[in-house]
């Protein structure tokens, strides 16, 4: 081949790559490029990039076989600048009726030089609205996802809209949803319900029933009767289908009164005193009477010197979530982070309604008093250092566990 030959056969361009988007008749793109799209696309356009190496306009022409090999043409005139790896939208085909692509399978589009060479080819798949609506999972979530909580029976414990629950026995979820098939459709979806704060997460599968005309889809609750399957804390859950999410929500679990240990911790303070008529005088003023008449405040921490006392106590106010309910409380005793006292005692929750309490129902425990007594029974007042209280709460449901610690320092 000669010098003049290979001159001649130089078309001035190149086509590195050919993809494909659908458009509307004015050419805006409808889709990204790529190499599959839908029997419903109206216009298609080629999507090449190209390096020119001449400054003038060239023939060229797209020819498209379908898969029963028939053949559509078209050419254009291309007016080419010198310019390297650039993206170029060649004319589109199609029709406004969503006709011209109704055949599924590989259609062959080649675009040809003005000799009517190949310059470069690329297959396009054609495929179904169902498959492309399979892959979506049929259907369009409309809604917010909203949960209820229901009985074994499916009855509705609490009612859809509810964001937060206690002790639930089985969360259902609902979201309104329009559907993309024509015909009523069974179809099996993904749930994951993850706990967000330990990260355990539980799954199941549900077949539903779509409606062509869309609706609400509702899944089956999941949980338990005795309402054990949901710990408190936040749960995210997640609809998919075919490992594709398709929506997810988020829902809250709060503690129970029974979750509680029937009771809120609300203050703990120490008292230290000499006399039992200072403690009489603490407890029936501070503690009974100030809070009978203020109803809702909290007991006061008080200060106190080193070396001035020889006895102490502690006070734990609470608020009673239920009546009726037995406790253990514990409280344990330090000094400067050595355990020196325990004493233990057994009180009964009082009604939640503070209207209803008389100054015999309050919410409030002194504990036994914790003295420093040497081996000949003589009391010694406390030292300079660091004291601290811990109660600990044991109901019928609860193993013993701290829930409330107080610190204070005696100073010289």
């Amino acid at each position: 081949m000669g010098l003049f030959d290979f001159f001649k056969k130089d078309r001035g361009y190149d086509i590195h790559s050919l993809e494909f988007c659908e458009v509307g008749k004015d050419g805006k793109r409808e889709t990204l490029p790529s190499l599959k799209l839908y029997t419903d696309s109206r216009y298609i356009m080629p999507v090449v990039k190209m390096t020119s190496r001449i400054d003038r306009t060239v023939k060229m022409k797209v020819r498209i076989t379908e898969p029963n090999s028939k053949v559509h043409v078209y050419d254009f005139d291309a007016p080419l600048t010198p310019a390297e790896n650039i993206s170029a939208q060649l004319p589109w085909w199609g029709s406004e009726s969503r006709t011209a692509f109704s055949k599924t399978g590989t259609w062959r589009f080649e675009v040809l030089d003005e000799n009517d060479g190949v310059v470069i080819e690329a297959p396009l798949e054609i495929a179904s609205l169902d498959s492309l609506w399979e892959e979506k999972g049929w259907i369009h979530v409309t809604t917010h996802l909203e949960f209820r909580n229901i009985d074994y029976s499916g009855n509705a414990i609490d009612d859809w809209g509810t964001k937060s629950f206690v002790e639930p026995q089985y969360i259902q979820m609902r979201c309104g949803y329009t559907c993309y098939s024509k015909v009523e459709r069974k179809v099996t979806y993904h749930v994951e319900i993850e706990h967000e704060q330990t990260g355990r997460t539980k799954s199941f599968d549900y077949t539903a029933t779509l409606d062509p005309r869309g609706g609400w889809l509702q899944m089956c609750g999941w949980g338990s009767q005795s309402g054990t399957s949901y710990s408190p804390g936040s749960y995210i859950y997640t609809l998919s289908y075919k490992g594709k999410r398709l929506a997810s929500g988020r829902f809250e679990v709060a503690k129970s009164p029974r979750q509680q240990g029937w009771i809120e911790p609300e203050a703990l303070v120490l008292y230290f005193y000499n006399t039992d008529d200072e403690l009489k005088l603490w407890v029936a003023y501070d503690c009974g009477m100030n809070l009978d008449l203020a109803k809702g405040e909290l007991i006061k921490q008080q200060t106190f010197k080193a070396n001035a006392y020889k006895k102490a106590v502690a006070g734990f106010q609470w608020r009673s979530l239920e009546k009726g309910h037995r406790l253990k409380l514990t409280f344990k005793f330090y000094m400067d982070g050595r355990l020196v006292y325990s004493n233990s005692s057994h009180v009964v929750t009082h009604d939640p309604d503070l209207t209803k309490q008389d100054i015999f129902e309050q919410d409030f425990e002194v504990s036994g008093s914790m003295r420093l007594e040497d081996s000949n029974g003589e009391l010694h007042p406390f030292p300079a250092g660091r004291y601290q209280v811990k109660v600990y709460l044991e109901t019928r449901e609860l193993a013993e566990h701290l829930v409330m610690q107080q610190t204070i320092d005696l100073m010289k």
